[in-house]
This record gives structure tokens, C-alpha cells and sequence, in this order.
């Protein structure tokens, strides 16, 4: 083992995943940032095998695997760039924020044989796990509707504040493509692509963001689904759940249980789910850095792959359009080349 980790840029979320690979034994991580404060920061706190302004310039032939945690607008050029090598890629969401290169890019990853997840942390969650494996097996019945809501007070979550790539849509600012991207991409996961879309976000909060803050957005799946998310980054009261209601049953998902909570019809009584989960935030992104370096050994495929997430791109694209004009049901579309890449 011992793999060799680049982390491609050491902000908050680039932190997070530098603790979480650490946490796995033998793994030694670089990071590469052009911050000369925030390396030297980062190489005082945690044991890196090196720092580097310019990840351009790194010897791709000592690292086994790289993690992109850039602004959005750097993901497809980087990706680009790193296709033809021989080094595992898990990216940041959202993939992008738009269909420019996406084409080139599938073409090139599919020549070149690469491998590359993006990372949506959550289906590395043991209760959504269980929750997805529970609906594939229509253990509630039909699944009629979903309704999440998550909120935090975000300035109380990233160091350092504010984030810079939340200044501007184009870098990944916005709170659908930022935060309600999660569930979007759940869902996706859990009933197949979004048929429809309908969406409102706007900027009601926080004065040091000038991107959108509050979201909500309604999702219409080829199944009869229905789901509806709410987000908002400026509230003082954390919280995040999800309610999945069936014929048959219904199953919650609390951020603050261990956890699913299930309501059986036929009963009218609540039980508790099988999977079981600590209560560190951390565990989804240490379990994420673990499937990664499972991938990487040639043990596990991707859990997130790039259709899936070139799938929720479109989705966000036409939740942002739905809010910039009327707010109305926007269908969701996929091209061909993408829908066909695993």
C-alpha cells in the first residue's frame, strides 16, 4: 500500500480531504496551492510529504491518485490535462458549471481508459446507503415523494472565510450548485435521472457572499417521483434531513441520528434502520477517502461517475435556469455521449 495522494488545492474542503486520507495508515498526501500562507499553514498543522505552488510541476510518477478541490471553472481544464496519465482522479462537485469540454473530455476519458469519481460525499453516508438499497428493493412501496431541507450558518463552517469561490457563480458559487447539488445528486442516485425541474434561489443573508444563499428547488423523476429541497447556507440553526414516503412505509434521515428512522403503515409504530453511523461529520469523507483508495488498488469502481455527475450538472444547469427566468418546470436533458459513459 502506502499510496501517494495529491490534493490539488488547500482550502477548507481540500483540508477536509487531507485529514480524512491521513486517517488511513501508510497514506502520505501532497497538497499544491499557489497560497504561500495557507501551505505554509497547512504544512505546520499536518505531516505532508510535500508542498507545491504549482501542481503543473509535480512528478505525476510518485502519486498514485489525485484529488481536485479547485474552483469549479478549473475542474474540466484540469481534468483535461490529467485524462491521459495513470494517476486515479476524484474531483469536487459540481463537475462543472457548464457543458463546455464535457464532450472533449468523455472522449478523452474514455480513450485513455481513466478513472475518475467526483465527489459527492453523501453516498458514502452507511444511512443513505441503507436508505437507496431499502428503496431499490421497494421495501416502503412506491415511493410517491421526497422532502429534504438542510441549514447552516455557513460563516461558522469554513476556514478561511469567505470562501473565494463562492464570490461568483462561475467558480461554484450559488446555492444549488454548492449545497443543494448533495441532494440533487442523491436522488439521482437513488430513482435515475431528473425528467423535470423547477427552482427559486436567491441572496437574503449573508452580506460577505455576494452569491445566492437560499434555494429551493422541485424535481420530477421518470418513476412519478417527487422531490422537493430546500437549502438554506445563512440560518443559525443547523439542521439536515430527508423523509422518503412510501405506500407503504416512511423512512427518515436525521443529520443528528445514528440511525433511519422507518414508520410502518401497517403498524403505525417507528423502528430503527440496520446501518449504524458515527456521529463525526467526518466519517462520509473518511469513508470516501478509503472507497477511493480501493479504487485506486483495483478493488472498487467509482462511486459517483462522471455521467452520474455530468447527469446532475444538467440538472442544476436547467434548477438555475428555472430560477433566473420564471420558475417553472424545466426538462432535463442528457447528451448521448454522456448518458452512454459509465
Amino acid at each position: 500500500m502506502n499510496e501517494h495522494i495529491l490534493i490539488i488545492g488547500g482550502g477548507s474542503i481540500g483540508e477536509r480531504h487531507l485529514i480524512n486520507f491521513l486517517r488511513h495508515d501508510g497514506v502520505r498526501c501532497s497538497v499544491a496551492d499557489p497560497d504561500a500562507a495557507r501551505l505554509e499553514l497547512l504544512q505546520r498543522e499536518h505531516p505532508l510529504q510535500a508542498a507545491h505552488a504549482d501542481w503543473e510541476t509535480v512528478d505525476l510518477g510518485d502519486i498514485d491518485g489525485v484529488v481536485i478541490c479547485t474552483p469549479t471553472n478549473m475542474h474540466v481544464p484540469m481534468l483535461l490535462q490529467l485524462a491521459g496519465t495513470d494517476v486515479g482522479i476524484l474531483c469536487e462537485k459540481p463537475l462543472a458549471m457548464s457543458l463546455e469540454g464535457l464532450d472533449e473530455l468523455a472522449a478523452k476519458l474514455a480513450q485513455h481508459n481513466t478513472q475518475v469519481g467526483v465527489a459527492f460525499c453523501f453516498r458514502h453516508d452507511p444511512l443513505m446507503e441503507e436508505l437507496r438499497q431499502r428503496i431499490q428493493e421497494r421495501a416502503f412501496g412506491h415511493i410517491s415523494h421526497v422532502i429534504a431541507m438542510a441549514t447552516h450558518y455557513w460563516p461558522d463552517m469554513r476556514s478561511p472565510w469567505p470562501p473565494l469561490y463562492a464570490m461568483r457563480r462561475e467558480t461554484g458559487g450559488g446555492v444549488i450548485q454548492d449545497h443543494a447539488v448533495h441532494f440533487i445528486n442523491l436522488l439521482e442516485w437513488f430513482f435515475g435521472p431528473t425528467d423535470s425541474v423547477s427552482a427559486l434561489q436567491r441572496h437574503v443573508q449573508l452580506a460577505d457572499v455576494p452569491t445566492e444563499d437560499f434555494g429551493t428547488v422541485t424535481l420530477r423523476f421518470g418513476g412519478g417521483q417527487i422531490g422537493v429541497l430546500t437549502v438554506c447556507v445563512g440560518q443559525r440553526n443547523p439542521q439536515g434531513s430527508m423523509e422518503v414516503a412510501g405506500s407503504d412505509a416512511t423512512a427518515r434521515y436525521d443529520q443528528t441520528e445514528t440511525q433511519l428512522q422507518i414508520y410502518r403503515g401497517d403498524t403505525r409504530q417507528w423502528e430503527t434502520g440496520t446501518a449504524t453511523r458515527a456521529a463525526d461529520r467526518n466519517e462520509k469523507y473518511h469513508r470516501q477517502a478509503g472507497h477511493f483508495l480501493a479504487c485506486l488498488r483495483g478493488e472498487s469502481e467509482p462511486r459517483c461517475t462522471f455521467a452520474e455527475a455530468a447527469q446532475t450538472l444538467n440538472t442544476v444547469l436547467a434548477a438555475t435556469a428555472s430560477s433566473d427566468t420564471t420558475g417553472g418546470f424545466i426538462d432535463v436533458e442528457v447528451d448521448d455521449c454522456i448518458r452512454t459513459r459509465g
